[in-house]
């Protein structure tokens, strides 16, 4: 589907209501390797979402476990590539990685060592995941990948 969704639904949800976040094609920087890893964090954290939705909080952990592995490779590949073109805006870029890291290992710890995880609280962490990944997917990285484009000459991977 080429349609990137984000739909709130308060808890309890109702019959035939959900929060879905699918890739779209609105989403691509055009950098491949990118644009490839972009997909599976949209598909792990739509996984997340459902899982919230039904209160599997096995599945919940385990999206969260893959996530932060994930994310630091992702983000790794995402910093050499800004490094090696002298991206200008590669430190507050970084920042924004830097958080995201600690809010899911935050997010591990409340799920994995025995911390309390209410309703709300997964509502929450799945709506800061969502919103969170699609700014910074649509505005941010984007940002990288125009930057780097106007340059003119290949890019340096």
């Amino acid at each position: 589907m080429n349609r990137c969704t984000r739909q709130r639904a308060d808890f309890p949800l109702q019959e035939g209501e959900t929060m879905t976040v699918q890739w779209s094609d609105d989403l691509a920087t055009g950098i491949g390797i990118i644009d490839d890893q972009h997909k599976k964090l949209v598909e792990r954290i739509a996984s997340f979402s459902k899982a919230v939705e039904s209160g599997d909080r096995n599945r919940m952990e385990d999206t969260v476990n893959y996530l932060i592995g994930y994310a630091i490779q992702h983000f790794g590949a995402e910093e050499l590539i800004m490094i090696r073109n002298c991206y200008d805006q590669f430190r507050e870029h970084r920042d924004e990685h830097s958080w995201f890291i600690k809010e899911v290992f935050d997010l591990h710890g409340k799920l994995a060592c025995g911390a309390g995880v209410t309703r709300e609280d997964a509502e929450a962490l799945r709506d800061m995941l969502v919103n969170w990944t699609l700014d910074h997917i649509s505005v941010k990285d984007k940002r990288i990948a125009e930057t780097l484009n106007s340059f003119g000459g290949p890019l340096r991977k």
